[in-house]
């Protein structure tokens, strides 16, 4: 039993197109309790950020959506949900892989340049709050190659060359992510705190490219609303969105913002 999510459930399902389209099926169907998972083993059209596409060789790897009721968390603030479930990636990760795990904006997971984790956040509002969230996760755990053109994959094989049982993988997550979704309420300066310190290129000068035009800037924070906050080499303050802003071309092959 999760203390946090005390009545939640973990179903398996053997395949489905999407994790997050059927929990949320399934969660207007009935009630569900929070914290609960759909996972699977066999994704055929697991979904990323901005139309993108999820890669995952069946039964290599974790694939599943969890549901929340963050009923407290304004719309406009919605982003600490975003914050709360990489950091908790992220923490997973950390306890195999010591060494060069960052969260790059807004929610991947990355080990060092490469991209270990992906998520897809959606969020359901009605007036100021949320009523309902649910979060995809894929986590690469035991896949050894991959064959979409994404361009910087990597897994926890490719990383230590052990293979890990992802059944005890989707507990220790499951119980990461309950601690930090306990965070957000209870302590939300340090959660803030911990994504910006784990963010990937915080604070280290790179060249970047918005509209066409180039520049030198730093990584300097995200905004409550989740927009990239940036300060330029001459001083100059920059907000960006989700994909409004690029690493210089040459880098392209090892980030994506």
């Amino acid at each position: 039993m999760n203390p946090i999510f005390p009545d939640c459930q973990i179903i398996r399902i053997p395949k489905t197109a999407s994790t997050n389209g059927y929990l949320l099926q399934l969660s207007n169907e009935r009630d569900l309790a929070e914290g609960t998972i759909v996972a699977t083993d066999n994704q055929t059209q697991g979904r990323g950020q901005a139309g993108n596409s999820w890669e995952s060789e069946p039964g290599a790897n974790l694939t599943f959506s969890i549901i929340f009721y963050p009923v407290s968390i304004k719309a406009s603030g919605q982003f600490i949900l975003s914050k709360t479930i990489s950091l908790a990636v992220h923490d997973f990760i950390s306890d195999i892989v010591p060494a060069g795990v960052s969260v790059k904006w807004p929610n991947d997971v990355y080990v060092g340049d490469k991209k270990i984790t992906g998520i897809l956040i959606e969020n359901f509002i009605e007036g100021a709050y949320l009523t309902k969230s649910i979060a995809g996760i894929g986590v690469n755990i035991n896949q050894e190659r991959f064959l979409s053109d994404a361009p910087n994959p990597v897994s926890l094989r490719q990383l230590t060359g052990k293979t890990y049982p992802l059944e005890n993988c989707l507990q220790t997550l499951h119980t990461y992510i309950a601690n930090r979704y306990r965070m957000m309420t209870v302590d939300a300066e340090k959660l803030n705190s911990d994504y910006l310190q784990r963010l990937y290129r915080f604070g280290k000068i790179s060249r970047y490219c918005a509209d066409g035009i180039f520049f030198d800037a730093t990584i300097t924070g995200v905004n409550p609303y989740g927009m990239l906050e940036m300060t330029t080499a001459n001083g100059e303050r920059k907000t960006f969105g989700f994909k409004e802003v690029m690493p210089e071309i040459t880098d392209i092959n090892s980030i994506n913002l």
